[in-house]
């Protein structure tokens, strides 16, 4: 905690923002705000939210940190109009005294102007100056919009900390981020561009949510997928919602792109299909696997075809990698009329459930090859 006068009067101002004190008038923009659902899937608020608790929260709450020099709520205000559109709060670490967290929320009606990320760009410029070295951000491991914000404003991915917050939904993983004084505060890209829309009139291709959870788990519990798999036993479904769970974020941080193969017909789960970089720049390795209700149907084949398509045209990549056990037939048929090229082989590479090893056959499709190979 700060020691000296009070945060009282403080106000920073940004380009389109005015981050002030709150007012008692505010109250009721807050509770408007309150008032949509969205607001409360990541925050532990009173429901239903009453003005008794904006009046409360706007002279009891909001400005306290302001007082005894422990942070800096505010309100976030657009200049143009004089809106209240939502809130941002720096907060003294208790524990590290030249550490602090931000924590902001961004009113729905004003959502997706970058407010979170020019609110909290101020809140730490200022946090920098008043001798902070390391500032926090925190978020659900599911707030994939709160993890875009800290990115934009330059904060850097640092790790997961298991059951560390609590919304309505229960006890959730945190993902954490982080801007020391000393970075440059350049936005961070995200580790993939923005799908899009993907699909070839059979199947789509969409981000794997956490709702896949069970039709994911059948599909690696499946005899023939645990056939081919490495441990011989499938996921728990602990181990599968988890994953499922933080696919988002690992879009935008993980280096990793879990997509979700969709039966058009029907919108039934259908396989999945990812990206892994690792190793050289602009290169990726290719997984896929198909659930049991769907095989037969050339689903995987027409799901590589698409990722690879947008892997070159849209995310840059210059050439995708796949391997298969010599003993998966199947897999390497996908491969090959999905117009990847033979590679090699890689022997005693790919661990069997007896502790076994297969050979790996190899296969590759690089950027300059034809349109026409990767193309439904």
């Amino acid at each position: 905690m700060a020691e000296g006068r009070s945060f009282a009067d403080i106000e920073l101002t940004t380009r389109r923002l005015l981050l002030r004190p709150w007012r008692a008038e505010d109250a009721s923009s807050v509770f408007e705000a309150m008032q949509h659902r969205q607001m409360h899937e990541f925050l532990s608020l009173p429901d239903p939210y009453t003005m008794q608790d904006a009046v409360s929260f706007v002279s009891e709450v909001a400005n306290a940190n302001r007082a005894d020099r422990s942070g800096l709520g505010s309100a976030v205000v657009e200049r143009a109009s004089g809106a209240v559109v939502g809130s941002a709060d720096l907060r003294y670490s208790k524990t590290n005294l030249l550490g602090a967290d931000i924590g902001y929320a961004i009113y729905p009606p004003a959502q997706g102007n970058g407010y979170a990320a020019e609110a909290t760009r101020a809140l730490t410029e200022w946090g920098h100056t008043q001798g902070l070295n390391r500032i926090e951000l925190r978020c659900a491991v599911t707030n994939l919009a709160s993890a875009a914000t800290a990115l934009a404003a330059g904060f850097a991915f640092e790790g997961l900390h298991r059951a560390q917050l609590r919304i309505p939904s229960g006890e959730v993983a945190s993902a954490c981020f982080a801007r020391l004084a000393a970075d440059s505060g350049d936005a961070i890209a995200p580790d993939f561009p923005r799908l899009g829309v993907l699909d070839d009139g059979v199947i789509g291709l969409r981000v794997v949510q956490p709702d896949d959870a069970e039709p994911f788990w059948e599909q690696d519990a499946d005899p023939e997928s645990l056939r081919f798999g490495f441990r011989g036993h499938p996921a728990s479904r602990d181990e599968v919602a988890a994953a499922t769970g933080r696919a988002g974020l690992d879009w935008l941080v993980g280096s990793l792109a879990s997509l979700a193969v969709v039966d058009k017909a029907s919108g039934g789960f259908a396989g999945s299909v990812r990206l892994r970089m690792s190793g050289p720049p602009q290169v990726a390795r290719v997984g896929y696997a198909t659930h049991p209700a769907f095989r037969g149907r050339g689903y995987a084949t027409r799901a590589v075809r698409l990722l690879a398509g947008w892997a070159f045209d849209v995310a840059g990549l210059v050439r995708l990698e796949l391997g298969a056990k010599i003993e998966n037939i199947a897999s390497q048929r996908v491969a090959l009329a999905a117009g990847f090229a033979t590679d090699g082989i890689r022997t005693a590479r790919l661990r069997n459930a007896d502790g076994s090893f297969s050979d790996e056959a190899r296969f590759a499709l690089v950027r300059s090859q034809t349109v026409s190979r990767i193309n439904p």
